[in-house]
């Protein structure tokens, strides 16, 4: 009569191959949960800065203002009243605006610009010139 017997070190190896796999990938696991907040960088704080973002809508609905415009009588109406919005918009986000402004030439309407947006954080300037 024969016996047969199992292999007892088949079968070790077998679950030393799956307990070693299964502490490998723990391992890693760990190491990249503990690595992984110091690998992303962190750009909440642009969205506290505002600054660029209004300073860039000023400037293209300064240029669009330019677009919009028929005449030199309506470009400087235009632009009066969009100063004077951009001025009361900007006072009451805490800031200081100088939003100043040029016509050079009626028949093409090109307009100078110069415009300086100060706050606690932040001083934006810029020089620009629009045309229809």
């Amino acid at each position: 009569m024969a016996f047969l017997m199992h292999n007892s070190s088949r079968c070790s190896k077998g679950q030393f191959f799956v307990l070693s796999a299964f502490a490998i990938v723990a391992a890693v696991f760990l190491l990249s949960q503990w690595i992984e907040p110091y690998s992303i960088p962190d750009t909440s704080f642009a969205v506290f800065f505002e600054e660029p973002f209004i300073f860039n809508n000023i400037k293209e609905k300064a240029i669009a203002t330019v677009k919009m415009s028929s005449d030199c009588n309506d470009l400087t109406f235009n632009l009066d009243e969009y100063k004077k919005f951009v001025g009361n918009f900007v006072l009451s986000k805490g800031m200081n605006v100088e939003f100043v402004y040029k016509i050079k030439d009626c028949n093409t309407l090109r307009t100078e610009f110069n415009i300086t947006l100060k706050s606690s954080t932040a001083s934006l300037k810029g020089s620009f010139t629009a045309t229809k």
